[in-house]
């Protein structure tokens, strides 16, 4: 059964030159499909972690007007999580993947914030990868494994797959299937590690046109696989 599931959110600024609205409003609109795709999980019992891929590091690379509009959106939604029902009914942690410190420092207080929050909940786990890249997270990791060698916490003749994970982002189970829109079939750097053995879905569609039928079909399709991971 499906019990991590992986988004990779793609399509919000196609979208928005279809739907001949803004590039503010498609993420807008893109970022209340996050909250609904929630919504639509919860459903699933089984389904207790869920991670998306909000903003990688070549994202940085883009327009200021686009960063100044994605900064004030990540700022809206990080004040407003507290008035967020499905967090508390649900109690769903929420973690932060990536290097925060590029962000600015406000930001990083607000993460911060929501991290100790949510921290008394337990039941699920949703993650936000922001200012994410699977390599760089390797790389920060191996620097994280390669002090505690330097500091004798630990030798390398101990390190395997199971302990270097402990040295990533934050150690949850590894998605069992990443979903990712806009019909682009590549992972772009999304939880290199961690997506060995992961199922992949690609959908035709913008992430702002995902609709719950979508998403209860993705689930059904991965329950009805078969999975030998490589047996």
């Amino acid at each position: 059964m499906l019990e991590s599931i992986a988004f990779i959110p793609d399509g919000n600024r196609r979208y928005a030159k279809l739907a001949g609205i803004s590039l503010a409003e498609s993420y807008a609109v893109g970022t209340q499909k996050a909250w609904d795709v929630l919504d639509w999980l919860v459903k699933y019992p089984n389904i207790t972690v869920g991670t998306f891929y909000t903003f990688s590091l070549k994202n940085f690379e883009r327009s200021k007007l686009e960063l100044s509009v994605l900064m004030r959106i990540f700022e809206k939604e990080l004040d407003n999580t507290k008035k967020r029902r499905i967090i508390q009914e649900e109690g769903i942690k929420m973690k932060f993947l990536g290097r925060r410190e590029l962000f600015p420092k406000k930001l990083q207080e607000k993460m911060s914030a929501v991290e100790e929050y949510t921290s008394q909940f337990g039941n699920r786990t949703i993650n936000l990868a922001l200012g994410y890249d699977g390599q760089a997270e390797i790389i920060d990791a191996s620097k994280r494994f390669a002090q505690d060698v330097a500091n004798g916490v630990t030798t390398p003749e101990e390190l395997t797959p199971q302990t270097f994970s402990k040295y990533l982002y934050s150690d949850f189970k590894a998605p069992d299937l990443i979903v990712r829109t806009s019909n682009e079939q590549r992972l772009s750097g999304f939880l290199t590690f961690q997506s060995s053995y992961s199922e992949l879905a690609f959908l035709n569609k913008y992430w702002p046109q995902l609709a719950e039928s979508d998403v209860d079909k993705i689930v059904l399709d991965y329950n009805n696989r078969e999975r030998r991971f490589g047996k």
